[in-house]
């Protein structure tokens, strides 16, 4: 059943069929071939997997995040990242990574981080002599930090996937080094070719200036704070804290930015509900996926076959990166991750793995996949600002795509560059 299962699946996704529905038929396929199992329990196992209050985080932090896109934080935040980066060569590309890291604490998507960013920083770099190809390919590699540092959409679904009281919120906390760690990693890298082709600096504010500059963003910057210090000291859970998020989106938009207008909020409204219908109706099938993979048997039959070629769980962990690379050039993380969790979550723990560890790890290889066509959105997305074709952008992504490879050896190698955060904030 489960070669039926994957088999038609990956046979569905090489037709071009959508990953949603490519799992749904697959599910069918594999049920008609068994035989025995009722052809409803596609059914049931839907509903069952979207029947979760802890999934209405999901459409809350998207709002969220519609709603700082619209309410005039990205020429704020941008502002801010030039005045601390723009003095050194290649400061507009530096501010574009510093911008990112800034950013992905209030969306959670890649995709929404490169798209708001991505109009505004690309162009400038053009403008300022930068070759299109490197400027989509930075920007778009800086953007792979939106679903690593929280708030973060992929991280929320591991954490309910991954069940055995995983900790959402340990999670968020734990993304916060691994995604410093790629933004610095994106800097020197981009510095480093900045300086080989002599791009330009940017303009060299004052130390005295930078409290001033800082002043007007200091409202977007509170937000992930709030977020993270409101579910570690208890006073609301993650589910809570994104209509929190909502609240003082809302609040910031209209009272304090003042450009987020009422008709503004309709379109938000309509964008947040295909969203999450997006997500949503992935979610729900990949319940009944995950769950055929189970009764197959075919989680057990991998962690023995995995059991068998050493039990030392960072030889596990590197060979499981290595699949999920390979994966992620095919598949978005979302699919990826669902269908992947209830396979890969019972080998990692039978050697002793971290699960928050595992998932920070899982979803970093996967948001790596954004960057690796022919899936890869966010090359797509820069691309597209930058007017070229793709094949000039990929010409210049491989010092930033070694860049995040590294950061994933690191903290692969190092499970303390996750965990250490989380433990001290978080141990009572």
């Amino acid at each position: 059943m489960s070669t039926v299962l994957i088999g038609g699946f990956f046979l569905f996704v090489m037709m071009a069929v959508p990953i949603a529905f490519a799992m749904g038929l697959s599910i069918i396929l594999a049920i008609w071939w068994q035989g025995t199992l009722p052809m409803t329990l596609m059914a049931q196992r839907t509903l069952v997997g979207a029947d979760s209050y802890a999934l209405l985080a999901i459409p809350f932090f998207i709002l969220a995040g519609n709603l700082m896109n619209t309410g005039g934080i990205t020429h704020r935040i941008i502002d801010l990242a030039m005045a601390m980066v723009g003095r050194f060569r290649g400061g507009l590309a530096l501010t574009s990574v510093m911008a990112a890291m800034i950013f992905s604490g209030l969306s959670g998507s890649a995709a929404a981080d490169a798209s708001a960013l991505g109009k505004v920083l690309i162009p400038a770099m053009k403008r300022q002599g930068y070759s299109p190809g490197f400027a989509a390919a930075l920007m778009a590699s800086a953007c792979v930090n939106g679903p690593i540092i929280p708030p973060s959409i992929p991280l929320v679904i591991y954490g309910l996937s991954a069940g055995k009281g995983v900790s959402i919120i340990a999670l968020f906390i734990g993304g916060i080094v691994p995604g410093v760690l790629l933004g610095l990693a994106l800097m020197v890298a981009a510095y480093w070719i900045s300086v080989r082709r002599n791009y330009p600096t940017t303009r060299r504010v004052p130390l005295r200036e930078l409290p001033a500059l800082a002043l007007p963003a200091i409202p977007a910057l509170l937000m992930p704070v709030i977020i993270l210090f409101g579910v570690v000291g208890g006073v609301v859970t993650v589910t809570e804290s994104a209509t929190v998020a909502v609240l003082y989106a809302l609040l910031v938009g209209f009272f304090v930015y003042r450009q987020l207008k009422v008709s503004d909020l309709w379109p938000i409204l309509v964008q947040t509900a295909l969203d999450t219908a997006l997500v949503m109706f992935i979610i729900a099938l990949s319940a009944g996926f995950g769950w055929l993979l189970a009764v197959s048997g075919l989680t057990r039959a991998l962690a023995d076959a995995i059991a068998a070629v050493s039990t030392n769980p960072l030889i596990i962990l590197m060979l499981i990166n290595v699949l999920l690379l390979v994966i992620g050039i095919f598949m978005e993380p979302l699919p990826a991750m669902l269908i992947l969790i209830p396979v890969l979550v019972p080998v990692v723990s039978a050697v002793g793995i971290d699960l928050v560890h595992f998932g920070l790890v899982m979803v970093f290889n996967l948001c790596l996949g954004l960057l690796t066509p022919p899936v890869g959105i966010l090359l797509y997305i820069c691309a597209n600002f930058a007017g070229i074709k793709l094949e000039e952008e990929v010409k210049e992504l491989g010092p930033f795509f070694a860049a995040g490879v590294a950061v994933l050896v690191i903290i692969t190698a190092l499970p303390e560059t996750v965990l250490w955060l989380p433990r001290l904030l978080l141990t009572p």
